[in-house]
């Protein structure tokens, strides 16, 4: 049987394709479908959740004399009151339940990620400028001629302000990092890898960092080159929770989130997400063929009891002053009345989720509007906290080329948030490009929280949400919306308050 999928970063993948900037004649030099790597075999995890006021040590020494398979102690949070341990044993979670200080007993399932639909590389290489100008007076990075995003949330109206995020924390939890790209080098402040044979350094095999385009979006450099983040003097930490491959334990994201507010972060930006299904299933611990090791992951409890873990990571994080923002995901469900499952961790208490928005016809008609609810945004008025940009596209695609800032390409693709991300570690060369998603959205919302924390070094995320709701723009329906929620974030409203 299959191990059930689960969907970690926010949009379904159809197709990768890396081109170079191009004229009429120009081809793509490579489509490839984008299948995910196969997941590699290892014991199954679990999180086992104490009661309040346990103490661990008690815990850990019981569940060490279990007779189980293969068991291994992986780790023990106190301030959490979870303990992760690993074994590939069905029969641990009954016998760990019967541990008198145990409230119960969650799969650590793994979520299996997927880049953007639609990832496009320019061959404009990271130390070379555009030949294009800026039309940002207050930005004079070359390539912020393209960067329709920064006008989508008005960042040059908080810049005109003196708001730049000078003194704001930003944690990123994502897959590897380009640790050496100089838009963001200079602003990287710490990093952590909670994957085990990997490091925080990017090295996979598409070519696209996802996180250092996300990372870039928040705080790329203001210096004269390239692209600018929203709020390009904030600090980064960058945390990787998911492998080059894509894939990671929901164990992770929780030790990121925990992670991220124990070291300072004012803003923890969470560019993927896990479906997880309201439903039973049968989870094969990667051997498909030997049923020894099956365990029925019921949703009732084992599902419930992973809520239950992550809730307490992003209740933490809250109390402590972390601001928690994730994307929404990229599946066009309506979360309303979608009842097959739900989208986490932007569902867990505390967090801020971000639906995405974009213009269609931007590369011929820049004064199109930025607004319109993505095509692959999911949904719902119970669900979405605030809209941001993220890109767009329709069917049929234009198709016609067209020259933006500098660059020709296809009109379509300029409908895509610009940025860095890009690497050819054979040439240890970096360059810009597009990718659309509601993982694009979530930075451009956590950069703008990062102005506030810039300008209220003290805030808290019950302040934080306060001021988004009363400076947003109310687009679509009037009041609360499926698509902006709260509204369209809004920078230079934002830190006026």
């Amino acid at each position: 049987m299959k191990r059930n999928r689960l969907l970690a970063l926010a949009f379904p993948i159809m197709m990768l394709m890396t081109v170079a900037s191009c004229t009429k004649d120009d081809k793509i030099l490579r489509v490839r479908d984008g299948v995910l790597n196969p997941q590699k075999h290892q014991d199954r995890g679990f999180l086992i959740i104490a009661k309040e006021g346990a103490k661990l040590e008690g815990i850990t020494e019981s569940l060490s004399k279990l007779r189980v398979k293969n068991f291994k102690l992986k780790s023990a949070n106190q301030e959490l009151g979870l303990i992760r341990v690993q074994t590939p044993d069905p029969t641990f979670p009954e016998k760990a339940r019967q541990i008198p200080d145990v409230q119960s007993v969650a799969v650590d399932v793994v979520l299996n990620w997927r880049l953007p639909e639609k990832t496009f590389r320019t061959n404009r290489p990271v130390d070379k400028l555009a030949n294009g100008k800026s039309s940002n007076p207050l930005a004079t990075n070359p390539f912020s001629a393209l960067q329709w995003g920064l006008q989508s949330v008005k960042a040059p109206q908080a810049w005109a302000k003196g708001y730049r995020g000078r003194g704001a924390k930003v944690a990123v939890l994502d897959g590897g990092f380009l640790l050496e790209n100089p838009e963001i080098k200079p602003n990287i402040i710490r990093t952590k890898n909670f994957i085990e044979g990997e490091e925080v350094q990017y090295h996979g095999i598409e070519g696209f960092s996802h996180g250092t385009h996300v990372a870039g979006t928040i705080a790329a450099l203001d210096d004269n080159t390239g692209v600018v983040g929203v709020a390009p003097e904030a600090k980064l930490i960058l945390v990787k929770v998911l492998d080059d491959a894509g894939s990671g334990p929901f164990s992770g994201i929780i030790d990121g989130i925990f992670y991220a507010a124990k070291n300072g972060a004012d803003v923890a930006n969470m560019s993927l997400g896990g479906e997880l299904p309201r439903k039973t299933y049968t989870d094969d611990n990667g051997t498909p063929d030997d049923p020894s090791d099956d365990y029925v992951v019921q949703y009732d409890r084992d599902v419930k009891d992973l809520i239950i873990a992550i809730n307490r990571a992003t209740i933490y994080a809250t109390l402590h002053g972390t601001t928690l923002i994730a994307a929404a995901g990229n599946d066009a469900y309506d979360y309303d009345t979608e009842k097959r499952f739900i989208t986490y961790p932007a569902a867990a208490l505390g967090v801020i989720s971000i639906s995405s928005n974009g213009p269609l016809g931007w590369g011929i008609n820049p004064d199109t509007t930025l607004y319109r609810p993505s095509i692959f945004t999911n949904y719902g008025k119970n669900f979405i906290s605030y809209g941001a940009p993220g890109g767009n596209y329709d069917f049929p695609l234009n198709t016609s080329i067209v020259t933006v800032g500098g660059i020709t390409y296809y009109e379509y693709v300029f409908n895509f948030i610009f940025n860095i991300g890009f690497w050819d570690e054979a040439t240890n060369e970096y360059s810009y490009g597009w990718s659309a998603g509601t993982s694009m959205a979530a930075p451009h919302a956590s950069a703008v929280v990062a102005l506030l924390y810039g300008k209220y070094p003290k805030i808290n995320p019950i302040l934080v949400e306060l001021i988004l709701r009363k400076s947003s723009n109310d687009y679509g329906a009037p009041g609360r919306d499926p698509f902006f929620g709260n509204g369209q974030i809004n920078a230079g409203k934002a830190v006026s308050y």
